[in-house]
């Protein structure tokens, strides 16, 4: 697991152990049954779609994932549809040179390549987005090239330490991360776990703004909904490869920020309202595109 067991993570663990999916779609990757969650506005148009890869935390579901993000009911209203992979024993390997995470990354690719035979989707606009351990994955997916996506947006999350110097995506990847100052779970001063080292909130950062070729950041105070609560956004400067922004909450938990949490302040420390995560997410990533390149294009090297 990539959270430290620490009594809030086994709190958590217990909270969580009777959620249960709604199913899905079962696909098999590398011999193994596996699953998703597929949601899409009705009715076929003609044009393609974005498609949203949305990635649950540690001990997760993809219901949960739903409800948590309300991303279900932001793709009916802004016509775009949203995917949400089961991660195997609940969680994502972010580091993807092990044999899991080169499981998970595969799998990943493998269900954008099953929902482009379902429904039509815009290739140059696949969206990756995780809370906590899936914020992990959604890195870890575009650092493996296996999937061309056009943004990523994690919220409650980092870079596993791992993922930095195998990273190799395919092209430009804008980055937005959503992060509380007060987060218990996966901290924003980084952490240690079983499988590694956590980037902070500011390296992390920091690495996608190298990557994306920003010149330095901007900080500007941004509003908030919840009294008593600041925001504070940085904002990639002259970046040629692509967008990249951090907002932080000042002393927020471990939490997607105005959407539902059905666990105790003493496990994930204060949930806000402050911010909609929600529309701050869609709001950057759909104004992202990664142009024309196809979908199954893959870094040279990629299994």
């Amino acid at each position: 697991m990539l959270v430290r067991m620490t009594v809030a993570a086994a709190v958590l663990a217990a909270l969580v152990g009777c959620a249960a999916d709604a199913g899905g779609v079962g696909v098999v990757t590398g011999g193994q049954p596996r699953s998703y969650l597929l949601v899409a506005p009705n009715g076929d148009d003609g044009v393609p779609r974005p498609l949203v890869i949305a990635l649950h935390g540690w001990l997760g579901t993809p219901d949960q994932m739903a409800r948590t993000s309300g991303l279900s009911s932001a793709a009916a209203s802004r016509n775009f549809a949203v995917v949400y992979p089961r991660g195997d024993w609940r969680s994502w390997a972010a580091d993807q040179s092990s044999a899991r995470g080169v499981s998970d990354a595969a799998f990943l690719a493998q269900v954008v390549a099953d929902v482009s035979t379902r429904i039509r989707i815009d290739p140059s606009r696949v969206y990756a987005v995780g809370f906590s351990n899936g914020g992990l994955m959604a890195q870890a997916l575009a650092c493996s090239g296996r999937v061309r996506l056009a943004g990523v947006a994690v919220v409650a999350s980092g870079l596993a330490a791992p993922a930095v110097a195998a990273c190799a995506p395919v092209g430009p990847v804008p980055f937005l991360l959503i992060q509380g100052t007060g987060d218990p779970v996966i901290p924003a001063n980084g952490t240690d776990t079983r499988e590694g080292h956590i980037l902070s909130a500011a390296e992390t950062l920091a690495f996608w703004a190298t990557r994306n070729h920003c010149d330095g950041f901007e900080l500007a105070t941004a509003a908030s909904r919840e009294p008593g609560m600041t925001v504070m956004r940085a904002i990639g400067q002259k970046c040629r490869g692509g967008d990249t922004e951090g907002w932080f909450i000042n002393g927020g938990g471990h939490d997607w920020p105005g959407g539902e949490s059905g666990y105790p302040e003493f496990v994930v420390g204060r949930k806000t309202f402050a911010i909609d995560a929600t529309s701050v997410v869609l709001g950057f990533l759909l104004r992202q595109g990664a142009g024309a390149l196809p979908m199954g294009a893959v870094r040279k090297g990629a299994p």
